[in-house]
């Protein structure tokens, strides 16, 4: 699998935006948490890109960009090491372990939504909401509907 094509094609047609605060302070297990999202808010998503929800954060999408290299990014998934996983809606963990990036995993789910390659799951598709919906996502629950290719 060709990875430093794929994170190039990522890189140039999609854009991380954070859905809230750029600093959020909490407590976890007893542990004090400062999650850091340096990026522009979602508000900032500008109008030629294609905004998808991937529960964390929102990915911005250059259509126009991607549409030319759709036969290219499915031949690169085309030799994902196992197949039948990316055929059965891996999670972001899984895309990311195998890729080296969980964000960059969201991007590229992003990406193959909006090329209709799959859909993207996220608890809130399935009615979850709040505390319950962060914490299934953080177990893996923002995953795809499986690229069939």
């Amino acid at each position: 699998m060709d990875l430093d094509r794929l994170y190039k094609i990522i890189e140039i047609t999609t854009k991380e935006f954070r859905k809230g605060e750029a600093v959020i302070e909490k407590e976890a297990d007893g542990v004090k948490v400062t999650e850091i999202y340096a990026m522009p808010h979602e508000t900032e998503v500008p109008p030629e890109l294609e905004k998808v929800d991937c529960h964390f954060i929102v990915i911005g999408v250059d259509k126009k960009m991607g549409e030319p290299l759709k036969d290219e990014i499915e031949h690169i998934l085309q030799q994902y090491p196992i197949p039948e996983r990316l055929a059965g809606g891996p999670s972001y963990i899984e895309v990311g372990a195998e890729i080296g990036s969980q964000g960059v995993a969201l991007r590229l789910f992003a990406l193959g939504k909006v090329l209709d390659l799959w859909d993207v799951i996220t608890p809130e598709k399935l009615g979850i909401k709040g505390k319950e919906a962060d914490e299934l996502a953080g177990r893996g629950l923002v995953m795809i509907t499986g690229f069939k290719n």
